[in-house]
């Protein structure tokens, strides 16, 4: 099982929110089941980053439509990299990626 399928599971891969918080060295990506919600339905959490990089697809649509995940997989032991259609985001991390409902 991929770590895209493991973790995101029958969600949606539309992004409503994409926060890397530097301070607690965390990364959370909020999903929405259908790009009209108003509300996301799943946060997936990549805790205890010990590196965080990312860049821009250069070939990125219009920065006004909504993100969507492409992929999530282990690059490495402890390296994930996380493909959407805007960027790349490579982390390493010592956690164990998660999920949380949003209700």
């Amino acid at each position: 099982m991929t770590l895209t399928a493991e973790l995101l599971g029958e969600t949606s891969p539309y992004i409503y929110n994409l926060v890397y918080d530097v301070d607690v060295r965390l990364l959370f990506i909020e999903c929405l089941d259908d790009p009209s919600d108003e509300e996301p339905s799943l946060r997936i959490v990549f805790p205890e980053v010990i590196s965080y990089a990312e860049s821009n697809q250069p070939d990125a649509l219009d920065d006004e439509l909504m993100d969507d995940l492409v992929s999530m997989d282990w690059s490495n032991e402890n390296q994930v990299t996380i493909l959407t259609c805007k960027k790349e985001i490579v982390l390493e991390l010592t956690g164990k990626p998660f999920t949380e409902q949003i209700s």
